[in-house]
């Protein structure tokens, strides 16, 4: 790997990245996909901060190809995310007037 890794405000700490790779771990162990041999090792360069997501998404996609399908955010630029309109406000769904209920 030539290139300097590049981390994110959110993975600037070993702690941070290592809570990136536990999330990640936790969805594949979700879909009943526990990780491989090689992709445990990438992870832990990750969080030792050998390598940047870049990097270890390259080694896989130089590996097993990218993953198919348009996902137009599956990659980003440095330090970027999806953009995505804010949550509406919340608005329950059931009311309750306590002037019509009488409390015991």
């Amino acid at each position: 790997m030539d290139k300097t890794p590049y981390f994110s405000e959110n993975e600037r700490t070993e702690q941070q990245r290592r809570d990136v790779v536990k999330f990640a771990v936790g969805v594949s162990l979700s879909q009943s996909q526990p990780p491989s041999a090689q992709l445990v090792e990438l992870q832990n360069r990750y969080i030792a901060g050998q390598i940047d997501l870049e990097q270890l998404a390259a080694v896989l996609d130089a590996e097993y190809g990218p993953a198919p399908g348009p996902d137009p955010h599956a990659k980003y630029a440095p330090g970027e995310g999806p953009r995505v309109e804010p949550a509406q406000p919340y608005e329950p769904y059931l009311q309750f007037d306590e002037r019509i209920v009488k409390l015991t």
